[in-house]
């Protein structure tokens, strides 16, 4: 038994030699990146690894690298094959499976509380996981690291990457926990339906975790029999039941809030010192006997519409309101109270939520809410900026050529022309700079592209109205910096590629080298088309 334990550390000895390690990222590029947005990676639970952006990365395209394929003769002793997600894959012997939130995951010596540890979850020092990518980019490739396309049976693409704790060394990147390795390799498998499946490897203590990782590369294949992830899908609006709406009572008070029309009963009165006509970003109307109230907010999520498609809700109803995207109400009744939670929103606007409620002796309210949805409408208020938008004044007079010695460049399809001492160290994609004993600048871009429940970025409504090629509307911005103690030139644009705003661009230039007139001919360059089609 030594002497195959002493030739299996020798063939993993000369494996390991012939493959060399990957290059690093410069770490001075890497504490110079804009950490823009926060999101925790779902899949790294029993000990999550956290990768914590304070606003999405200014990301760009990584590079691809080959790399020498591994001898065939390093076999894992009695490994497992799994089926996860839409994956097949071997784990290593001794792996076991457990379940922290009700994924499997597979771990090196499992840590499972007992009863007298309820507060911890289950995890392990070495574990393999699959999930979802959810739309998030290969942390690897996010800290600069290489990308490398793989062929796995049966995907229509397949990426890896791979990053480690000395990779991740600006601080609040990454937060370690229980079950956290001090390597983690990632693999995403695009599967024929479209969705992709993220492969996680965390490894401590390994010798080889590079090798370790590329192996269960190699064993991954796509499940064939795989039906699909077991989930509910969002609320179809249009498959709801119609609740009617009823024609206002004449003696209720019409009035607005935040640019949603609505009516009450006149005897009905804002509560807590809150003022109708000038209301904050709620308002609560109750009836004169106590027993009953409606409650009015403008809200950055719709809980109901957005989890209604996961829930059992048999009185979950649309209802008709010209100019919204979304009209729903839920009805509630329980121990003699009544509740009905309607949630609309304008189409490219705002989002509100009007909560009516009745308490034991309040009666029947059906009648009430059915007349509550006719007095409900839009005004220009509602359309979150559109109108001042229009207002501002084109930027068209201010653009200028750039020179004939500026150079193209080309970051995620988006196409701009620089001058030529703004360049972009290794790692730093979005972010171009130039540095000298007189003077700096710097350019930076951060593309977004918000979940459906989020709202769109803001425009600034005292900018200057711009649509380059490819983009629906956008607003520049011209003005000074002076938090670096000295006064720089500080020029900012927000362009939407889609009419919501939800998938959108940034484009931030200062200085004490940068001057109004290279903003405007850096400006006049843009060409987003190909961002657009991506």
């Amino acid at each position: 038994m030594k002497e195959q334990s002493d030739n299996l550390v020798k063939l993993i000895h000369d494996a390991a030699g012939q493959v060399g390690p990957l290059d690093g990222i410069d770490g001075d590029a890497m504490a110079r990146r804009a950490i823009r947005h926060e999101r925790t990676r779902r899949g790294v639970i029993g000990g999550t690894v956290a990768i914590v952006l304070g606003a999405l990365v200014t990301v760009g395209t990584a590079w691809f690298v080959e790399r020498p394929a591994l001898p065939a003769l390093l076999p894992w002793v009695q490994s497992s094959q799994v089926h996860s997600d839409g994956l097949v894959f071997e784990v290593p012997d001794g792996y076991e499976e457990f379940s922290p939130t009700g994924d499997p995951m597979w771990g090196l010596d499992p840590f499972i509380p007992d009863e007298q540890e309820m507060e911890q979850l289950p995890y392990a020092e070495s574990w393999v996981a699959a999930a979802p990518a959810e739309d998030t980019p290969l942390s690897g490739e996010l800290v600069g690291n290489p990308v490398t396309e793989v062929d796995v049976p049966g995907a229509v693409a397949a990426r890896w990457s791979t990053y480690s704790a000395d990779d991740v060394s600006v601080p609040g990147f990454w937060e370690r926990n229980e079950g956290d390795g001090d390597f983690v390799g990632e693999l995403d498998v695009e599967l024929t339906s479209g969705a992709v499946v993220r492969l996680t490897m965390s490894l401590t203590d390994d010798d080889a975790p590079q090798d370790t990782f590329e192996r269960l590369v190699r064993t991954v294949s796509v499940d064939g029999d795989f039906a699909g992830p077991d989930v509910s899908g969002r609320t179809v609006q249009e498959d709801l039941p119609l609740l009617e709406s009823a024609d206002t009572p004449e003696t209720w008070e019409q009035t607005e809030f935040h640019g949603l029309r609505y009516a009450a009963p006149e005897d009905w009165e804002a509560i807590d010192g809150q003022d109708a006509e000038n209301p904050g970003d709620t308002l609560l109307l109750r009836r004169p006997d106590g027993n009953a109230e409606l409650q009015l907010a403008v809200t950055d999520r719709l809980e109901n519409y957005e989890s209604g498609g996961e829930l059992d809700l048999p009185d979950f109803y649309r209802f008709d309101l010209a100019g919204a995207d979304v009209s729903t109400v839920l009805v509630e009744r329980f121990d003699g109270e009544y509740r009905a939670y309607i949630e609309v929103r304008r189409a490219g606007g705002l989002s509100y939520t009007v909560n009516l409620s009745g308490y034991p002796g309040a009666g029947d309210l059906d009648d009430h809410l059915a007349e509550t949805l006719g007095s409900l409408g839009f005004t220009g208020a509602s359309t979150d900026g559109a109108s001042a938008y229009e207002d501002l004044d084109p930027a068209d007079p201010l653009l200028q050529d750039p020179p004939s010695g500026w150079a193209p460049v080309t970051f995620e399809g988006l196409g701009l022309t620089l001058p030529p001492e703004l360049r972009s160290d290794e790692g730093t994609w979005g972010i171009w700079t130039s540095d000298s004993a007189d003077s700096w600048e710097s350019l930076s871009i951060s593309p977004w592209d918000m979940e459906a429940y989020d709202q769109p970025l803001g425009l600034d409504e005292n900018g200057y109205r711009y649509e380059p090629p490819g983009t629906a509307r956008g607003v520049v911005t011209v003005g000074t910096d002076t938090e670096t103690g000295e006064a720089t030139f500080l020029g900012r644009a927000t362009f939407y590629l889609t009419a919501d705003g939800r998938k959108a661009f940034d484009v931030r230039y200062e200085g004490s080298g940068a001057t109004e007139e290279r903003w405007w001919q850096i400006l006049a360059s843009l060409d987003a088309a190909g961002l657009t089609s991506s």
